[in-house]
């Protein structure tokens, strides 16, 4: 019997909104934390490259009298993680969190779970919480080829999404602030898949109840329908396939372009 194709990556990345003192958000960030056990994390940096044992008290006495601007919170046991947070809060700042495949299944709901957490406090404008399988490169079939299109939309790092706007959905994706209101909220409320109003004023979109259930076949097809319907809206990033058959370039859509030109 063929081994089953695994998941290699889970990744959650936000375009923080908030204007609270930083002090006070890594506080709540560091509380969401501490909250679940196979997520506490066991060491810490104010770099990429520095990392010495996870001391809370720490980690706030630097950002209370800005001798950090920058927090990585890493995990080498369990759930192996890497988190950034960028507290100097504009709109070029992130909030992400990234696990590779070691990740038990048992864990996946409380993965979703702390990413509603980190939404609650960074209240995004945009953000995305994916679960990702290996594609097919270069890709052969039609589903092969939107499976690659499907994993580089959940991915919208800086680089891409600030010249091109939201590339895509993922299994999770919040809209706030400015990316909510070029939607339009009633127009995100129709989309053809699980639809919540967050307390914060946000909308959540999920491909089902339990998205971290999905086979890899039902959640492409699903996220094709949502993806058929958000296009309408000429916010999406347009999506330029090569004749590679591996990279997918993304362009700027009506309605990013005229937000560039503000």
């Amino acid at each position: 019997m063929a081994e089953k194709i695994k998941p290699y990556l889970f990744y959650t990345i936000m375009y923080p909104s908030v204007t609270k003192d930083k002090a006070m958000v890594m506080d709540q960030l560091l509380s969401v934390f501490d909250k679940y056990d196979k997520f506490i994390p066991n060491q810490w940096g104010d770099s990429e490259l520095t990392k010495v044992d996870y001391n809370r008290p720490e980690i706030l006495e630097k950002v209370i009298n800005n001798k950090t601007s920058e927090v990585y919170l890493h995990r080498n046991n369990a759930v192996k993680y890497t988190a950034q947070f960028d507290l100097d809060l504009n709109v070029r700042s992130i909030f992400d969190f990234e696990a590779h495949k070691l990740m038990s299944s048992k864990f996946w709901p409380a993965f979703f779970d702390l990413s509603d957490e980190l939404a609650t406090v960074s209240e995004p404008n945009f953000g995305v919480t994916h679960i990702f399988w290996p594609p097919t490169i270069p890709w052969e079939t039609d589903e092969q080829r939107i499976h690659r299109w499907m994993n580089l939309a959940s991915s919208p790092v800086p680089v891409e999404f600030h010249p091109n706007g939201p590339l895509g959905v993922g299994m999770r994706t919040y809209f706030g602030g400015y990316v909510l209101e070029m939607f339009g909220r009633d127009f995100l409320m129709n989309t053809p898949a699980i639809v919540t109003e967050l307390e914060w004023g946000g909308i959540r979109i999920d491909l089902s109840e339990k998205p971290w259930e999905l086979e890899l076949n039902e959640l492409i097809l699903i996220w094709s329908r949502v993806m058929d319907y958000l296009e309408t809206s000429n916010v999406l990033a347009i999506p330029q396939f090569r004749e590679d058959k591996r990279t997918v370039l993304f362009s700027p859509n009506e309605v990013w372009r005229n937000y560039l030109k503000k």
